[in-house]
């Protein structure tokens, strides 16, 4: 592959890249469920669309910043690399975000966006009156509408008719303008050019969430773009040990493209050295999606402990084959080993021949990650990739190290060259911390730095609240130590405002392994064993109370979504937690069943989490 510059356009370095030869242009670029496109092929749609929204001034030169919210599927993707032709800013949309509680409005009103590009599957026929109020509100001057057709083993009889009669009942209201019908209008429409500055806001991705329930914008530029591609080389090729490696290897993106990892991570870098993305619509939300690994013969798969946890779960999956796979990662959140180990032998039950990788890093710094080797089942975070882009600000001094410094804890700090902006329009949305002339984005997570150089996760450092009298309760240590215990699924701690005593308190949720015939009894020996036995958690840090729940909601990436068990309630056992004391000092620990569930706790299962939820659509599609 040859050497390109970071100095240009995003759409301009892949084109580069894929270009020295005429064989280049004739691999597979993308398969889309059922179609596949050539890089030949894939760059001629490029333009196609770069045609379109030249035609409609969706331009730089008009200072245009597009919103898209597609569906997985090979038209965004077209819809996004023809807008960084024309020059317009992109920012990258979710379907969670179209849902009734999202926060698409609060999104595109924030990020000043310009025009809006969705998949039509994503919408309604009855959503579209609201879609039009808010554009014509808000100043929107196009919104298009993209069809993209279903197929292959991630989609249902069900699916493949409500795709095409929700796209001809969108046809049939007066006002929707679909691209198919752009294409016949403007297709031979001269491209009107971006500056090819690399300087030029490129893509606006998002995080999965906060507690306040908003999705912050992460800006890139062109360069930092180009950088995250060029920063893995070759492509996942090196990550591959086997020597029975494939010329071109086929990645399939898990998560959606408003993501970091997914959009540039993944599908950028892998399109950057002409390797074959594989597009499954809707990713790992979907049942099937697991089907796709075997059908497609993947060979690179990037999860989250969420979607393993998930495929646990299931009885209907003893015939799955991942014997295609070269690389399994699994990133996103700190991985337990416990849980480490049973992922590993599902995986490998399911004819995967290698070990599982994992790798640590924020979406604000670009592709800079803490690795773990595949196979490595230390209890890490993983080793830096680079001396000074990870420094380790000791708890005790308060002064700044790098692994090589030796054996310390306290606060991890990541510096990038592909950082993203932590302003977007004047706004700053973050704030750089600035060590040494450099600036480094600070983590919030506590680690140890290890005698062989590698990273162990301690907690979190910004995962705490204070009741009325000032008393700091650790959440983010309780959190990460019980969560290592066995037994445990997965856990929060919640902050909780007890109307009896008009203070906040901490609520400890757990969701236990399947099999666990006591759980109370489990809790209470593991919060013996943290608080009293081991004393690893300061008795300042004891929960309140204990709801042990069949789930916890998480947001669109997988992480635990605070902000919704904090806005909804979730039905459970509940336990108040009783310290028991002698002479001041804590003894034992003891659970009494309540059937007083705290005010905010008690009650229905948050949106997203029961039948209406996209996962139990699909499941009920594909029943």
């Amino acid at each position: 592959m040859n050497k390109t510059s970071n100095e240009q356009s995003v759409w301009k370095y892949i084109k580069e890249r894929n270009t020295v030869s005429p064989a280049q242009l004739c691999r597979t670029a993308l398969i889309d469920c059922t179609r596949e496109y050539t890089y030949g092929q894939m760059f001629v749609e490029w333009e196609h669309y770069a045609r379109v929204f030249s035609a409609l001034g969706m331009t730089g030169e008009n200072n245009s910043r597009v919103g898209i919210a597609g569906s997985i599927s090979a038209e965004p993707l077209f819809a996004f690399y023809g807008l960084n032709m024309t020059g317009a800013t992109v920012s990258m949309l979710s379907y969670p975000d179209f849902l009734p509680s999202g926060q698409w409005k609060t999104m595109v009103e924030k990020e000043k966006l310009t025009d809006l590009v969705l998949s039509d599957i994503m919408i309604t026929p009855e959503m579209w009156p609201e879609i039009e109020e808010v554009g014509k509100k808000l100043g929107i001057k196009n919104i298009i509408l993209l069809h993209s057709l279903l197929g292959g083993p991630c989609t249902g009889p069900a699916e493949l008719f409500y795709n095409e009669f929700n796209y001809h009942r969108l046809k049939r209201i007066r006002g929707t303008v679909f691209m198919d019908d752009l294409m016949k209008q403007y297709g031979s429409s001269p491209i009107t050019w971006g500056t090819n500055d690399p300087d030029h806001l490129a893509i606006i991705t998002h995080t999965s969430g906060s507690t306040k329930g908003t999705r912050k914008p992460l800006p890139y530029t062109e360069r930092a773009v180009n950088i995250t591609a060029s920063n893995f080389g070759n492509g996942f090729h090196g990550f591959i040990k086997d020597p029975d490696i494939p010329e071109q290897i086929r990645l399939i993106p898990s998560f959606d493209f408003s993501s970091f990892l997914c959009m540039c991570g993944v599908i950028n870098s892998d399109l950057a050295v002409g390797d074959t993305v594989v597009l499954t619509f809707f990713g790992f939300i979907h049942p099937k999606f697991i089907r796709a690994i075997e059908y497609y013969k993947i060979n690179v798969l990037f999860t989250s402990c969420f979607m393993i946890d998930s495929w646990l779960k299931r009885t209907d999956l003893d015939d799955v084959d991942f014997s295609s796979l070269k690389v399994f990662s699994c990133g996103g959140s700190y991985t337990p080993i416990d849980k480490l180990v049973k992922y590993t032998k599902f995986v490998q039950d399911h004819g995967f021949k290698g070990g599982i990788s994992r790798g640590y890093g924020m979406s604000e710094a670009g592709g800079s990650q803490l690795y773990v080797p595949a196979g490595c089942m230390d209890d890490i975070l993983g080793f830096p990739d680079s001396d000074d882009g990870f420094l380790v600000q000791d708890e005790n001094d308060g002064k700044y190290y790098t692994a090589k410094d030796g054996i310390r804890t306290g606060i991890l700090y990541i510096a990038s060259d592909s950082l993203c902006t932590n302003e977007l329009d004047g706004e700053v949305l973050f704030d750089f911390t600035k060590i040494k002339g450099k600036d480094y984005i600070c983590t919030n997570d506590k680690v140890r730095v290890n005698e062989n150089g590698s990273f162990s996760y301690a907690g979190r450092a910004d995962k705490f609240f204070a009741n009325n009298e000032g008393i700091r309760f650790e959440s983010g240590i309780v959190e990460n130590e019980v969560l290592k215990q066995p037994g445990v699924e997965k856990c929060a701690i919640v902050p909780v405002l007890d109307k009896r005593i008009h203070d906040t308190v901490p609520v400890l949720y757990i969701v236990p392994d399947k099999g666990i015939s006591d759980a109370p009894d489990m809790v209470k020996k593991i919060l013996i064993k943290l608080y009293i036995e081991n004393d690893l958690i300061s008795v300042s840090s004891l929960p309140s109370q204990l709801i042990l729940v069949d789930d916890i909601p998480l947001n669109s990436n997988g992480k635990i979504d605070v902000f919704r068990i904090t806005r909804d309630r979730l039905k459970g056992e509940a336990y108040n937690i009783m310290p028991r004391r002698k002479e001041g000092k804590l003894i034992d620990i003891d659970l009494e069943y309540s059937d007083q569930l705290n005010s905010i706790t008690g009650g229905t299962l948050p949106e997203g989490m029961g039948g209406g939820s996209a996962l139990g659509i699909y499941e009920i599609f594909n029943s």
